[in-house]
């Protein structure tokens, strides 16, 4: 109820300066130089396709802004492209000089001319420049000071000659409308042009725009004869209050109707008026305020309601959606902004240059500096009738336009009346706190307050008449006064010891009859109970709780515009107290603000000022911002895996058709952009790719991507932007594929498949061979084996035969050992016998001798006749050799078989050789003597051929 009344006293006190509050500035405006799009300095139109991807006829040929980047397309012959228009395929016609045809997009998406002109007969192929593109049932309609170009897709052209020349053309509700030059305004039917009724009056005149206004009726806008009302029959002057810095008509390049029935208006001279239907001119922007050029040859309004500016020297972009305006040096005013008041209909604005002012009632005239004010300003009010600035050299009155100093001390922070005793009023400086007095029209420094003197920069009084002051680095304190105002009585200080998170950073503010105190965290009330600061449940709910608020200023109907370390924002609350904070469309603005002394004033419900570093920021609050969705999308798609990158799509055939690459080509790089132009530069980006990314990256400014050795398979790439209001917008995801290496690739695996299948068969087939052969291996081997089991068997047979053999030789060795010993022993026992009967012999003979003459002589010889008898014995050697021979394998037998020529003597010999005898034990034997021996022995080497190095003994028995 409260906000009602004070809103209602508002209409009837102060409604009659409303409708001049609004543009207190200029809207922003941003301007592009050749230099920036890289072409020629005029161009004469604009449009969007479906992406809302801007282009532009220029001098250089068609121009293309994506958001991001500015590409020009040239145009044969480097003709000049002076109009165009971009149909719902996104196919681009344009006119040139001498020319006419489209751009359309060709495999890759890269803008492609094909000229329509060149298809003509070769008596009208002699035109001058095609100025208008307009289509109609159908067809393309190509104007020309000459003739009439109409084409039909896939048909063909027709062409329109009319029996004069022609001016500008227009299309107004579906009808086409051309200015003949000797018949004035007439229209198309058909192929024919008929006169306008009414329409002579416009011969000599030149149009150039036509635009619907009221019910069938017309503002027409002419080169230099101004604007008319045309009502079908009739023409009238439009009446516009042109402001007084536009002395004469202007001329009129071009008019368009805006999306909120206003007109804009781009003119040779002056730049661009903004024009209302009933002749208000509520915005002029020219050369002096913004404009890089002040000739405006076209005008366009984009899909956000941005108007698009095509100067004889550049391009603009002046954001007339947005419910911002600057007052800046662009209207004359200098420095950063600081304070601000409106009193009598005249706007000051203090800056760290001095006071300026200006006429609401001359909102076109620039900012003028106030006498005696030059330096720092702090703050403005208006206290008892008297208008205050605080100021670096103290404080000050206005007074007729001037500043005049009161004579305080140096640096005066704030002024604040005293509740109680209006005429007085509490100043706060950079030494403490003092007092004026107001009586009448006079104002004199009473006296300053001794006893303190910190820097008291803000000031408020709360109901009960105590003082309260914050200082930022210290904390709050409070005062109380005498009554007579002379002197501070009691002075109490509050800190971090007092409820407060910290002693710095802690701000005071009056909102909704509440002194609040925000500190470095949360916000604050003071408890009188306890005498201490406890937290502010209502608005540290509404703030976060490490949110710092830094200034906070509340309009009569209860919003509260704030500003904090992190946001600029406006807090309102609905009929059941539920807050609600609007702060997407202040991101515009927060970069811009003042971050030494943040300011924020309320002019009125519809009008707030913020001091910004350069200047002011004028908010319109009854301008509501509409956020229309935005398209982001791709731009290009490069290939990056060569030595240098090439392009593989572009333009709008990303979005319609997908790709496949194959494996050796899996890095891309991927340019991006969104068609979002207010603070382009601003708009931050975030993308997934599907399949690859864990999740959506970061918000960063970078336009593009890239991917490297991407593994084979399918993949979709998100994208999003935000805007500078923190808006999002989606885009219609890429896909692509990355195909698998020829290894991996279907074909591949119906190869590998085959040749599996082949090797799976030639394996079987080999296995069964394998086990076929095995198989008869193993039969073999086991056959082997048997085989090896039958020899071992027959190994071991023979082993034990050749045991039983050898042990059977053994036996038969030892017996024949046994018998070689008793052979030996038989010999040696007769070499024995035969050496005893020689002796006897020998000692019978030598008693024969000695007694040869007795009667024992005929029986001694017959006894050695007996023992001669007895050692030649034949009958002995017989035995001897039977048993040699069976020892000794038929020594005997062999030898004599192999020597026939041995004599018996020599036999013997060599059988007792053979027993190894020596040679008096064979002389023994054979009864002769040793040197008998010898001789025998060499005999027989001669009979058995025996060489000098050859022993005999060993020869015979090896033998």
């Amino acid at each position: 109820m409260r906000s009602f009344l004070l809103f209602a006293l508002y209409l009837v006190c102060c409604s009659p300066l409303w409708g001049q509050q609004h543009f207190y500035g200029v809207p922003f405006i941003e301007n592009y130089s050749t230099q920036t799009f890289g072409g020629g300095i005029q161009s004469w139109g604009f449009a969007q396709d479906s992406r809302e991807v801007l282009y532009v006829a220029n001098n250089f040929g068609l121009l293309q802004y994506n958001g991001s980047t500015w590409e020009a397309y040239p145009v044969k012959n480097g003709t000049k492209v002076r109009s165009l228009y971009i149909d719902q395929a996104d196919i681009i016609y344009i006119g040139c000089q001498a020319d006419f045809g489209y751009f359309s997009p060709n495999a890759k998406g890269l803008l492609e001319y094909t000229s329509l002109a060149d298809s003509l007969a070769g008596k009208f192929r002699n035109f001058d420049e095609v100025w208008r593109i307009y289509p109609l049932n159908g067809h393309i309609y190509f104007f020309t000071f000459k003739n009439i170009f109409r084409y039909t897709p896939g048909k063909g052209i027709q062409v329109i000659a009319p029996s004069q020349g022609l001016e500008f053309s227009f299309l107004v509700n579906k009808t086409l409308y051309s200015q003949e030059t000797q018949k004035g305004l007439s229209f198309l039917k058909d192929t024919s042009l008929h006169p306008l009724p009414g329409g002579r009056f416009f011969v000599g005149k030149q149009v150039v725009s036509i635009l619907p206004f009221e019910k069938g009726n017309f503002l027409i806008f002419t080169n230099k004869d101004g604007i008319f009302h045309f009502d079908g029959h009739e023409a009238k002057p439009f009446r516009w209050k042109l402001p007084p810095s536009i002395p004469q008509t202007p001329i009129i390049n071009q008019a368009i109707m805006l999306h909120d029935g206003q007109i804009a208006v781009g003119t040779q001279d002056y730049g661009l008026i903004l024009l209302t239907r009933d002749g208000e001119v509520p915005l002029l922007i020219s050369k002096e305020n913004g404009l890089q050029d002040r000739t405006v040859h076209s005008l366009y309004q984009d899909n956000h309601q941005n108007l698009w500016l095509g100067l004889n020297n550049g391009i603009a972009q002046v954001e007339l959606s947005s419910p911002f305006s600057l007052l800046d040096g662009k209207v004359g005013l200098a420095g950063t902004g600081y304070a601000a008041i409106q009193e009598e209909g005249v706007l000051y604005l203090g800056t760290n240059n001095g006071l300026f002012s200006r006429e609401l009632s001359n909102r076109f005239a620039a900012f003028q500096p106030v006498p005696n004010s030059n330096g720092q300003v702090y703050h403005l009010n208006k206290i008892n009738g008297h208008l205050l600035m605080g100021h670096h050299n103290g404080a000050f009155y206005l007074k007729d336009g001037i500043a005049n100093a009161l004579g305080t001390a140096p640096g005066t922070w704030t002024f604040i009346a005293h509740p109680q005793e209006r005429d007085k009023i509490i100043v706060g400086s950079y030494s403490g706190l003092s007092l004026l007095e107001s009586i009448g029209e006079r104002l004199s420094v009473a006296r300053s307050f001794s006893g303190f003197d910190e820097s008291s920069r803000v000031l408020a009084f709360d109901k009960d008449g105590t003082l309260w002051m914050a200082h930022g680095y210290k904390g709050i304190f409070s005062f109380r006064f005498s009554a007579s105002l002379d002197s501070i009585t009691d002075i109490h200080f509050y800190n971090s010891r007092k409820g407060f998170p910290s002693d710095q950073l802690i701000n005071m503010e009056q909102v909704r009859n509440e002194l609040i105190f925000p500190a470095s965290a949360g916000v604050f009330s003071y408890q009188a109970e306890s005498d201490s600061f406890v937290l502010n449940t209502r608005y540290s709910r509404i703030f976060a709780p490490n949110e710092h608020i830094v200034e906070m200023e509340e309009d009569i109907l209860g919003n509260i515009y704030f500003i904090t370390g992190s946001r600029v924002g406006r807090l309102s609350f609905d009929s059941f107290g539920k807050p609600e904070i609007e702060e997407s469309v202040f991101n515009k603005i927060k970069d811009k603000l003042n971050d030494d002394l943040s300011y924020i004033h309320v002019v009125d419900p519809h009008d707030v000022l913020f001091g910004a570093k350069d200047g002011f920021i004028h908010y319109q609050a009854d301008k509501i911002k509409s956020f229309l969705p935005f398209h982001t999308h791709l731009s290009y798609v490069y290939n990056t895996s060569g030595e240098t990158d090439s392009l593989l799509m572009a333009g709008p055939n990303i979005a319609t058709q997908g790709l496949t690459l194959p494996y050796t080509l899996n890095s891309l790089r991927l340019v991006y952009t969104a068609t979002y132009f207010e603070d382009a530069n601003k708009t931050q980006y975030s993308y997934y790719l599907k399949n690859f990314d864990q999740g959506w990256s970061d918000w960063g400014h970078n336009t593009e991507k890239e991917y490297t050795n991407l593994p084979e398979g399918k993949y979709e790439f998100h994208l999003k932007a935000r805007n500078v209001y923190g808006k999002e917008s989606l885009a219609k995801p890429f896909s692509f594929v990355v195909a698998p290496p020829f290894y991996r690739s279907t074909w591949a695996y119906i190869i590998y498949f085959i040749t599996a299948s082949t090797v799976l068969g030639i394996g079987l087939f080999q296995i069964d061979k394998r086990y076929q052969k095995e198989r008869k291996f193993i039969l073999m081997k086991q056959q082997r084996e048997l085989n090896q089991k039958d020899h071992l068997i027959k190994d071991l047979t023979d082993k034990t035969e050749q045991e039983i053999v050898k042990l059977r030789n053994e036996k038969l060795q030892s017996e024949i050992d046994h018998m070689n010993r008793e052979l030996t022993s038989s010999t040696i026992h007769l070499i024995n016998k035969n050496e005893v009967m020689g002796s006897v012999k020998t000692h019978l003979e030598d008693i024969l001798k000695k007694n040869e003459r007795t009667g024992f002589s005929e029986e001694l010889r017959k006894i050695i006749k007996s023992i001669d008898h007895n050692i030649n014995s034949d009958g002995d050697w017989k035995q001897f050799e039977l048993h040699f021979n069976h020892v000794h394998g038929d020594f005997t037998k062999r030898l004599v078989e192999a020597f026939p020529q041995l004599t018996p003597q020599e036999i013997k010999l060599s059988a007792y050789l053979r027993l190894n005898l020596n040679t008096k034990e064979i002389a023994q034997l054979l009864s002769i003597s040793v040197r008998g021996v010898e001789i025998s022995r060499y005999r027989l080497r001669k009979k058995l051929n025996l060489d000098r190095n050859e022993n005999l003994t060993e020869f015979i028995l090896k033998f």
